[in-house]
């Protein structure tokens, strides 16, 4: 029995590195998940070396080798973002004075409560302490 599709060397790798490249790059756009991201564009570029060297030069491996790349580097960008983002956001959040807030200050005058539908409202679960009348 014959083949139609001989095997060549180096192309499994190169096609393997293309998708791992195409996978990294639609993993920047989840956040933290980026660093997945780095990781996958480095096997990618491994995979598209090992089918140069195996005499496989066709533009899967060219492909593979570019998104890879992009990925790789995407996603550290991503990823470095994402960290300096969260750092940011939990020293601007961890600055914030909530003591200084008086509440007496608000004015309810303006506050509807005839628009208010209270029918489907249930207090059964409300744990509260018994209340206690002068």
């Amino acid at each position: 029995m014959t083949e139609n599709n001989p095997v060549v060397p180096g192309k499994n790798a190169a096609i393997a590195s293309m998708v791992l490249g195409i996978i990294s790059i639609v993993l920047w756009f989840f956040g933290f998940t980026a660093i997945i991201s780095v990781i996958l564009g480095i096997i990618g570029l491994i995979l598209a070396g090992k089918s140069k060297k195996a005499g496989y030069h066709d533009g899967i491996r060219t492909a593979g080798f570019v998104l890879s790349l992009i990925g790789l580097i995407g996603g550290a960008v991503f990823f470095v973002s994402c960290v300096a983002c969260t750092a940011l956001f939990h020293q601007t959040a961890s600055n914030i004075d909530l003591s200084n807030i008086n509440f007496n200050d608000l004015d309810l005058n303006d506050l509807d409560l005839n628009d208010i539908d209270l029918t489907d409202l249930d207090l059964t679960d409300i744990d509260s302490p018994p209340l206690t009348g002068n």
